[in-house]
Parts: structure tokens; sequence; C-alpha cells
């Protein structure tokens, strides 16, 4: 990726237009940006980085804080930005979200948006265009801050991270990351797969105490030892004898279950044989109740269709009494319904007379509705006149009330312009105090520094008076441990003849004599010691001497510390004492005079913080100022209006009441009233009259009809009463009933009742008799001495028999329940677990080689890969590491395991070729850590170009840094830039460094004022 342009517009300090044409350089690659701090240099790499990954070239910049601060809400952040890649060029223009330029001139919420042009095409999805941009330079936002924009602030990240940062950067920048999830996908299975063990181990413990009750030593013992195979091939023999066991069981109890239930059978017959004699002897004795209710029935039936006809004939004859009624009832309606109408008839007469006068009635009705409106209209403008009196005297009041606001208001617009000119006095005398301020605080961290010092030295003296203490002590310790070892070396050397004499054997040459004839033996006094604990005193003695010589040793070197702690004071040791009290008095001093300062400087920027406030009641006063004089100017206005239109309306007011004969607005409102409800009374009267007349006409002709079909219905039913009577009679002669024969119906329940007790008795009797001769038949072959009692007896002691080979079953079932579901169990769990272990070796076996462990020296894969491009970064650094420090410093890869738990592998150290000595990077200095981390990071592009075939690097932008170089040291990294440069990489910095503006041709300079920053390329 190579920048051709760069335009920014509202942009960090910029306020208008800045474009930067980088095909101005031609073929000068290396090019310089410097400026004044805070005038926007940075701000140049955050466009290039807002543009290409929608993100700021740092960490401590967000992009919705792009627009500028000096831009309004009426201009437009945004970021056009032109690149070449692989010789095609490729334009980005961005907008952050922002307040912007909306409809009408007032401004409006804007969303960010992208246009990406590519391939004569333009993406303008945010999400779309970030992706194909990473796909086209193939380097992540991270990977692009670490290999192809340094920002300030994170340039030795890369150089003095530890092993596992610099994993997380690699990870991100060499894809390394689907290595670390495959390992991490082995650690999590194995943890998984042993959980899954442990738990089917468990289920095994819990699967054995289903069986952990039978009474079987060779099961129990195996269950003990854990042993499940063994378990479950002691369970297969106990199943396969207790299953043999049932099957003996339930043979005995069928056989059993078939005597009882042949003697309940047995039982059964007899009794119901003695139970069907019973019956019948009863059914014997029901025989005459039954005949009388066969009899009553009989005559119920012709009492009740005798009945039946005396109640037709009654039925026909009130029907005909009825009809009769009905034809005399309907001759008194139709006399009275004409008696109505003629009365009726000459009401209406009369009433025409006067329904004929209503169309002059409503004449006279629009009339004084037309009069109301007239009276109306009068009575609205004579309200109008009291609004118009009632604006006149607001705005009168309104006018003078402005004449006074604005007379305020100019004394207060006065006094502000007074207080902002105290103001701008104030900020002259504020920069001044910071200054004083400025040299106290220096002074006072001095202060502070030797007060620090003053309490390292008290605190040495207090430890020097202690650690004297106790080295006395040590050494009067070591003189009595001393003391002691003499005077037991003297006492064993005057007992030494004791000595030998006490292991001397008969027969033995005397060590001191030579004789082998000991007649009288040397004696030893009780209290000497022995060899061995001479030596063990020894070895205390010289123990209380080392104590004694460590103690001198720190003393010592307490006294060297506190030398130099008062060669640094500038102070002799015996003035310490005046030179701390001293101290103490100047810091109180300089606080006292810091505080005064703070004081004073604090009510300044209390008056300062107040310009801002002041500008605006200025401002805000000017407007009401305004305001007020266009109030008055409005209340002229409506004064002369509402005059005018007084004097109109006055004048038309006194026209229309000339004109009208009645004024009041209620007196003419009641007559119109008045006269609309007596045209309403008289025309209801009227449509009432003919609705009355209409429903009289119709019940005349409706009681003329029915005296017609009265007259035939009352004929038919006389011939029908007939008819009734001669039915009755027949009736009669045929059964010989006389009245009244009522006693002899039954009710309709006592009717039934009979006919059920009659059925049932009869089926009863034949059931009875049928199953008498079956049983009789069944009973046959039984002892005839026999009976129920005996039977039930017989049954009672085979079923006491069978409940207790019934229970044995139960206990019998319950055991193989327990085996079978235990063996089931145990062999379903086994069968899990063994999958379980050969995964879990598997994947236990992979995770150790992938994660790290003892056989790959804990290294896992991924830091084994990464080592390898590390190796290949560190071999391309250290060619222009050496170069810029005179071939002194090597990077080097920290191969030794060290200790703790954390990542190892990726750690840095730094060979100094001038000692032959190797150590951490993080002991080099300002400048050299600078090259260092310059060198790492030029490696890290050289090997990601070179490894990604797809990657070309060919821009490197670096923020700050340089300031921390001696000459000799930035003639160095200068001139590894510029082989860089002869490569065709174009290369950007950031720097304050004068000498590098006259080193470096090209310049983008950037200028600061008070209006925003501007940037401009200079040749």
């Amino acid at each position: 990726m190579r920048p051709l342009k760069l335009e920014m517009n509202a942009f960090g300090p910029y306020k208008g237009k800045t474009s930067l044409d980088f095909t101005q350089f031609q073929n000068q690659t290396l090019f310089l940006v410097s400026g004044p701090t805070g005038a926007g240099k940075t701000t140049i790499f955050d466009a290039i980085a807002y543009a290409l990954y929608d993100d700021s070239s740092g960490s401590s910049r967000e992009k919705d804080t792009f627009k500028s601060q000096f831009a309004t809400d009426m201009d437009m952040c945004y970021v056009d930005f032109t690149f070449e890649y692989n010789g095609q060029p490729y334009r980005i223009v961005r907008t952050p979200a922002q307040t912007g330029p909306g409809k009408n001139g007032k401004p409006k919420n804007v969303l960010s948006a992208v246009e990406y042009y590519h391939d004569d095409t333009v993406t303008t999805k945010v999400r779309d265009a970030n992706l194909e941009i990473q796909q086209l330079l193939s380097l992540t936002y991270d990977q692009f801050k670490q290999i192809v924009m340094l920002p300030q602030g994170e340039f030795k990240k890369l150089l003095e991270s530890n092993s596992d940062d610099k994993q997380n950067i690699f990870r991100n920048i060499f894809g390394t990351a689907v290595i670390k999830n495959f390992q991490d996908h082995l650690k999590k299975k194995t943890s998984e797969l042993q959980g899954q063990a442990n738990s089917a181990m468990d289920g095994l413990k819990t699967a054995f105490t289903f069986v952990s009750g039978i009474p079987d030593e060779e099961l129990q013992q195996a269950i003990a030892l854990e042993d499940t195979q063994a378990v479950q091939a002691r369970i297969a023999v106990i199943l396969l004898k207790k299953e043999q066991e049932r099957t003996e069981l339930e043979a005995r109890l069928a056989h059993l279950r078939e005597q009882s239930q042949i003697a309940e059978g047995n039982r059964k017959l007899l009794l119901e044989i003695d139970q069907l004699e019973a019956e019948k002897t009863q059914l014997v004795l029901q025989q005459t109740t039954i005949l009388e209710m066969k009899k009553q029935l009989v005559d119920h039936e012709q009492a009740a269709a005798a009945e039946a006809k005396r109640k037709a004939l009654v039925s026909e004859e009130t029907d005909e009494k009825g009809k009769l009624l009905q034809l005399a009832e309907n001759e008194n309606m139709l006399k009275k319904a004409e008696e109505s109408y003629a009365d009726k008839k000459a009401a209406a007469e009369m009433l025409e007379t006067t329904y004929q006068q209503i169309p002059v009635w409503r004449e006279l009705v629009d009339a004084l509705k037309e009069q109301e409106k007239e009276i109306e209209a009068l009575i609205g403008k004579k309200k109008q006149l009291d609004i118009f009196n009632g604006n006149i005297i607001q705005a009168e009041k309104d006018k003078r009330d402005g004449e006074v606001k604005r007379a305020e208001l100019s004394e207060g617009m006065k006094g502000l312009t007074d207080s902002l000119s105290s103001i701008q006095a104030a900020q002259k005398e504020a920069v001044q105090l910071q200054e004083t301020l400025g040299g106290i605080r220096t002074t006072m961290a001095q202060s502070e520094n030797q007060k620090g010092k003053t309490k390292q030295i008290a605190a040495l003296l207090t430890r020097q008076i202690r650690e004297t203490r106790a080295m006395q002590e040590q050494y009067q310790l070591f003189l009595a441990k001393d003391e002691e070892l003499r005077n037991e070396t003297s006492h064993y050397n005057q007992n030494l003849a004791g000595i030998l004499a006490e292991n001397l054997a008969d027969d033995e040459a005397c060590p001191v004599c030579g004789s082998r004839h000991h007649p009288v033996l040397a004696q030893k006094a009780s209290a000497t010691l022995s060899v061995d604990e001479l030596e063990v005193l020894g070895e205390a003695r010289n123990k209380e001497y080392a104590s004694y010589q460590t103690l001198a040793a720190s003393l010592q070197s307490l006294q060297e510390q506190l030398q130099a702690l008062h060669d640094e004071l500038g102070i002799a040791t015996d003035q310490y004492e005046t030179f701390a009290a001293s101290l103490e008095i100047r810091m109180n001093d300089q606080a006292r005079a810091e505080k005064t300062l703070l004081a004073e400087i604090e009510a300044v920027k209390a008056l300062l913080a107040q310009q801002d406030l002041l500008q605006r009641q200025l401002q805000i006063a000017e407007a009401k100022s305004k305001e007020t004089d266009t109030t008055i100017q409005k209340s002229l206005s409506a004064i002369a209006f509402n005059r005018e239109r007084l004097a109109e309306l006055s004048e038309d007011i006194v026209q229309t009441e000339t004109k009208l004969s009645e004024t009041d607005l209620q007196t003419v409102q009641d007559k119109r009233k008045q006269q609309t409800e007596q045209i309403e009374s008289v025309t209801r009267q009227h449509a009432a009259m003919q609705t009355e007349i209409n429903e009289v006409s119709q019940q005349i002709a409706v009681c003329k009809a029915n005296a017609i079909a009265y007259a035939t219905q009352a004929a038919e039913a006389a011939e029908r009463v007939k008819t009734a009577k001669t039915a009755f009679e027949e009736v009669l002669a045929a059964t010989n009933l006389t009245e009244p024969f009522d006693g002899l119906i039954l009710s309709t329940e006592r009717v039934q009742k009979n006919k059920e007790a009659i059925e049932q008795y009869e089926s009863h009797m034949a059931i009875n008799q049928d199953r008498s001769e079956k049983l009789q038949a069944s009973a046959q072959g039984l002892d005839p001495a026999s009976t129920a009692d005996s039977f039930a007896e017989q049954k009672t002691a085979l079923d006491d028999e069978i409940r207790t080979m019934d229970k044995e079953k139960e206990e019998l079932a319950s055991v193989l329940h327990q085996l079978n579901t235990a063996s089931e169990r145990i062999a379903a769990i086994f069968k899990k677990q063994q999958k379980i272990l050969t995964s879990f070796k598997q994947y236990k076996t992979l995770s150790e080689i992938a994660n790290g462990s003892k056989e790959t020296d804990y290294v896992s894969f991924e830091r084994y890969v990464l080592a390898i491009y590390y190796s290949d970064i560190i071999e391309a650094a250290n060619h222009r590491f050496q170069q810029m420090t005179n071939n002194r410093y090597l990077l080097s890869r920290k191969e030794d395991k060290g200790k703790g738990a954390g990542a190892k592998g990726l750690d840095l150290d730094v060979l100094d070729q001038y000692t032959g000595q190797t150590r951490s990077v993080k002991t080099l200095s300002g400048g050299e850590s600078f090259k260092a981390s310059l060198s790492l990071a030029l490696g890290l592009s050289d090997v990601m170009q070179s490894r990604s075939g797809g990657i070309h690097i060919d821009t490197l932008f670096i923020d700050e840094g340089f300031g921390t170089l001696d000459s000799e040291s930035l003639d160095a990294a200068i001139e590894a830039l510029f082989e860089l440069n002869s490569r065709g990489r174009l290369v950007g910095i950031i720097s304050h460094v004068d000498e590098l503006k006259t080193r470096i041709p090209v310049h983008i300079e950037v200028t600061r004022s008070a209006e925003g920053s501007e940037a401009k390329i200079v040749m």
C-alpha cells in the first residue's frame, strides 16, 4: 500500500479542507512530518488509519471525536484517501458520525458513511467496505499497527512485551489462532473425557450398590476389589441359579392354584343349588298375588277406553260453547267500532281548518330568524369594541415596559463590557503566576528529593544502631563459644590417656607404650567430651563467628550507603540533623508560597472562567435589547391599528341599531319559539287523527270477516258433539260398565309396576327351573356327603400354601430384578467407560504434545511455530540493529526455561558484544530501546512480506522516538531508513528533532493558529 493523495475536511485540528499530494515526493520516499506539539502531526496518520480501517492510528483517540472543534455544525467532517496497491489505484471516502448540515440550512445528526472505489465499482456499506479493504491489504488493523504504522506510545510494545503478549501479537499477525483453538480444543476435550471417565467410575460404584446386599461371598469380594469383569461374571452365575429356582416354584404354584380353583368351584356349585331351592319356594308363595295383578290390568284397560270416549265428548261440547261465545263478542266489537268511526270523522273535519294556517305561521318564523341573526351580529360588534379597547391598553403598557427594560439592558451591557476588560488584564497576570508556580514546584521537587534522602539516612542510622548492637552481642556469643571450645579441648588433651585406655582391649598393643599387658589402666574424667562432640562444638563456634562476620559486613555496607547519601546531599556526616531541620523549614516556606500562588491562580482562574459566561451574557443582553426595540415598535403599530378599527366599528353599530325594530335578542327568540311550538302541535294532532281513523276502518273490516268465519265454526262444532256422544254410549254397552268407573283406572306408575312384577315373576320361574336342572346334572359326580363348608375349608388350606409360596416368588423376583438391573447398568457403564478411557488416553497424549509438557520443554505447538517466525524476525532485525549500534548489540531469543508458570520461548535478550554478556532488552537505554524497537518492527515487516506472498508492504509510518537518540545513533537510524528508501519503500516520520529537518529534505510542515491547523508539503 502506497499513499497517493490525502484530503481532510474539518478533521481533528484542521478546520478547513487540507490536501496532501504524496506524488509530489517523486523519487524522495523518506519524508518528515514536523510541527509544534498539538498542531496535528499524528492526525495525518489518524486520517490514513481511519480511511483504511475505520479507526485511529493509536489507542488514545476515538473515531467519534475526529470532527474538528474549530468547525461548525454546518461543516462536514470527512477523509478522502487515494492509494496504490500492486500498481492499481484505490480510493476511500469516509465520514464519521457527527452533527452536520441538513435541509433548509438546519443541522442534523449524520450517520457514519463510506465510499470505497475499486474495480470500476463503489462499495457503500461500512461492514462490506471494511472487509474488502482488509482482504485487499491482507492485514488486520492490529497487524497494520505493528508493521506499517507504528503509533506514538506503542513503539516499544513489541520489544519489551513478555512471551505471552508476543504470542497474542504474533497470533494476529501470522494467523496461528487456528493452532491455539486446536490446542484449547484438545485441552477442553481431555478435561471433558477425564470428567466423563470419573463419572463413569462413580456410576459403576453406584451400580455395585444394587448387589451389595446379595449374600454371596465371591460377589462381595469382587465388589470390594472393584473388579467389574469379575462382578459381571459372578452376577451371571447367580442369575442362572435364581432363574432355575423361580421355574420350579412357578410349577408348584400353578398346581396349587388349579386345586384351589376346583375346590372353590365345588363350593359355589353346592351353595347355588341350595339357593335355587329356596328361591323356588318363595316364587310359589307369590302366585296368588300375581293372578290378582293380571285381573286389575284387564279392568283398567276397559275403564280407560270408556274414559277416553267420555273425555272426547266433554271436549267437543266445550269447543262448541267457545265458538258461540266468540261469535257474540265479535258482533259487539263491530258495533263499537262503527260508532267510534263516526265520532272521529267529525273531529277530523274541525281540525283541518286550523291545519291550513301552518304556511302563514312558518313565514313568520323565518322573519324572526333573520332578525335574530342581525341582533347577534350587533352583539358581536359590541364585543369587538371591548377587545380593541383592551388591545390599545395592553399595547400602551407593553410600550412602557419595553422602554424601561431597554434602559436596564443598556446599563447591564455597560457593566459586562467593563468586566470583560478586567478579565483580559487578568489573563496576562495568570501567565506570570503560572511561571512563578513552575519555578517553586521545581524547587519543591528538589527539596522533596532531598527529604527522601534524609529519610533514607534516618532509617539507615536507626538500622546502624540496631545492627551495631546486634554485632556486639554476636561477638560476645562468639567469644563465649570460643572460650568453651578452648577449655573443652584442653580438658580432652589432659584426659587423652584415659580416653585411649577406655577403648583398649586385651592382647592389643598400647598406642602409648606398645605393651600388650595392661595391669593398671589410666582413668578418664567423667565430664570429658568425645572427639565427635568436640567437632560439634567447633562447628557451633564457627557458626557464631560467621554470623558475626555477616553482621560486620552488613554494617560496613550501611556505612557506605550513608556516606553516599551524605555525598549526594553535599553535607558532612555530622551536619545531617542541621541540614534536615533547615530543609524542613525551607519545604514549609515553599509549601506556603505554593499555597499562596495556587490561591491567587485559582482566583484568576475563577475570574477567567467567567469570561465565556460574561460574553454569552453580553450576547444575550444585546439580543434582548434588539428584541425589546422590536417589541416597542410592534406596540406602537398595534395602538394605531386598534384605534382605527375602533372608530369604524362604532359607526357600523349605530347604523345597525337604527335599522332594527327590536334589539332585545331574548324577546325575538321567545316569539320564534312560541310560533314554532304551535306549528309542531297542530301538525302532530292532524297526523294522529288520520292514523286513528285508519285504524278504526281496519277494525270494522276485520270484525265483519270474523263474523262469517265464527258462524261456520260453530255449526261444525255442533256436529262433532253429536258424533262423540254416540261413540261413548257404544263403549258403555260393550263393556257393561256404568258410571262412575274411574275407580277401576290405575295410575301409569301402578300399571307399569304390575306389568314388571308379572314379567319378573314369570322370568324367575323359568330361569330357576332351567338352572336347577343344569346344576343337579353337574353335581352328580360329587361325594353325596360333601358340603359347601368342607370345600371352603379345603380351599382355605390351599390358599394359605399359595400365599406362602407367592411371597417366596416375590422375594426371588426382587432379587432377580436387582441382579438384572445391576448387570445391565454395570455392563452399559463399563462399556461406556472403556470407550471413554480409550478416547481420553488419545486426547491426553495429543493435548500434552500440543499444549506443552515435560517432553516438549513445556513449549506449545503454537509457540513452537511462532518461534520459527520469531527467529526469522530477529535475524532480519539484527541486520539493522548491528548497523545502528556499530556492531555492539545483537538481539537473541531467550532459550532458558526460567522460573514460574508463564509462557516462555518468545522473550528477548540482548548480547552486548563489548562485554560478551547477555541481558534483558529492558536494560537498554531510551535511545537503544528505540533502535531495537525500530529494528524489530522493520524485521517483522520484512518477514511478513516474504512469508505472505499476497502482502505488499510498501509504506512505513513512525510516530516519534527519535528524540532519545544522540547524534551518532541518529545517523545510524537515518542510514537504516535510507536503506528502506533505496528499496523503494515510502517511510514517513513524525518528530520534533531539528536535525532531522536538515537530514530529510521532504517535509510535511504542520502549523497551528487560533483558527485551526494547516499542513503543506515542503520540498
